[in-house]
């Protein structure tokens, strides 16, 4: 078995493909227990974000790996070839030391839309975590994923790529502001706008917008409670999810991040709810699966982007730090080698010690045979326990002993300083002749 990688991302997927192969949070026991149980994988861990959907795992049949992962993201009941051709043809699997490099990549935001982007580390720990919870980490990769973690945390303090980061919520708030600063009329500090969702993200822009206030600010979830929270800390208005549309109508900018897996704002519901001649509504849906129908793009009086629009903003970010990137990944090179030398090590030592555990009791086992045959023959017990214990320190020590004479007649003596330390044969004076 080797460790596989096998996935896809913004670079090799659109947005319309990356919405329908999507592992959701809450679900990942039910995806990881079926790939375990179906005997795929002896460990795994399943990441998916607005960019990436991959599955890290140790497993022997790649071409049976990929197959799962297909069957997953898409219904392949379904007749739509296309779709399935489609996916087959961005899907990327890696082996060995790429797919270690990978990892580390993404968990040092190399491989992110936004280049060196912290929240993707966050991310790939909860990964880890639910991995954990679902019984599908054991000992490789949890050395694998702790040493993943240092690396970044190493990244990060000795190169520049964590220097003044980026997110995707900062790139879209540089964004924003192009757009309504553009028109004098309406800059962004007199815009009204609206939240869809309170995770991490819409997190991350309240903070931006803490620092440059706007004018009204809605913050819509499902639970109210949690969007009452943030509202209290920022300044903000909370509404329930059932009140979306009587604000809608009222907002210039809308920003939507939240987990569904169904659009929440449909192209019906902004036709109905935004009048005739009111000002442009921006979206920027930061969401995958996508918050807003694409359809909605289509309405008057909409400029809908969603987040691979986001690119050309984000490739300035990556102009800036490539210097910063290919000392990172010369960094990954050498502690992914360093790892799988490690690992190798590991596995030998592993390996060695049950041959070693297997030999001993093949041994016992044999002098316990002739031992109970002995005593079934009502032998003195003394007698046979006596001879069970000879037997199997004569044949215990026979291959050790052979091979120490042997060195001792070359002159190996590192071989036989070796075999005190590994034995814990204490020092003992030298005879005096």
């Amino acid at each position: 078995m080797s460790i596989i990688v096998c996935g896809i991302n913004h670079k090799t997927a659109s947005v319309a493909l990356r919405e329908k192969v999507f592992f959701a949070l809450e679900k990942l026991p039910l995806y990881l227990q079926d790939l375990l149980s179906s005997g795929l994988a002896r460990e795994a861990v399943l990441l998916s974000t607005c960019n990436r959907s991959e599955l890290y795992c140790e497993a022997g049949a790649i071409q049976e790996v990929q197959a799962w992962f297909c069957r997953q993201g898409l219904d392949w009941k379904s007749d739509n070839e296309a779709l399935k051709e489609e996916l087959r043809s961005v899907l990327y699997v890696y082996q060995g030391q790429q797919a270690v490099e990978h990892i580390m990549k993404v968990a040092c935001g190399l491989d992110s839309m936004v280049l060196g982007e912290p929240e993707i580390l966050g991310q790939v720990k909860v990964a880890f975590s639910e991995s954990c919870t679902a019984g599908a980490v054991g000992s490789s990769f949890h050395r694998l994923f702790q040493h993943v973690f240092a690396i970044a945390k190493e990244i990060r303090s000795t190169t520049a790529i964590g220097a003044c980061p980026m997110s995707i919520a900062s790139t879209t708030m540089t964004l924003a502001k192009r757009l309504f600063n553009a028109q004098p009329s309406k800059p962004l500090s007199e815009a009204a706008i609206l939240l869809l969702g309170a995770g991490d993200t819409i997190q991350l822009i309240l903070r931006y917008l803490q620092v440059a206030p706007v004018k009204k600010i809605w913050i819509v979830n499902r639970s109210l409670e949690k969007a009452a929270q943030l509202a209290d800390i920022y300044g903000a208005e909370a509404i329930g999810l059932n009140h979306l549309a009587a604000v809608v109508s009222q907002a210039d900018l809308m920003i939507t991040a939240t987990g569904s897996l169904e659009p929440l704002v449909t192209a019906s519901l902004l036709e109905k709810t935004l009048a005739a001649g009111k000002a442009p509504l921006t979206i920027f849906d930061l969401a995958v699966p996508r918050d807003v129908e694409p359809e909605a793009a289509a309405l008057p009086g909409v400029q809908l982007y969603c987040i691979d629009d986001l690119k050309a903003i984000i490739q300035e970010n990556h102009s800036n730090r490539q210097h910063a990137a290919e000392k990172a990944q010369e960094v990954i090179r050498k502690r992914s080698e360093e790892w799988l030398l490690q690992q190798h090590s590991q596995d030998q030592v592993s390996d060695t010690i049950r041959a070693y555990r297997e030999q001993i009791e093949t041994i016992c086992e044999a002098e316990l045979a002739k031992a109970l045959r002995q005593l079934g023959n009502r032998q003195d017990a003394e007698i046979v326990l006596r001879q069970f214990a000879y037997g199997v320190t004569n044949k215990l020590l026979h291959a050790p002993s052979v091979q120490l004479r042997q060195a001792g007649s070359e002159g190996r003596l590192d071989l036989l300083r070796l075999a005190k330390q590994l034995l814990a044969i204490p020092e003992f004076e030298q005879k005096v002749i």
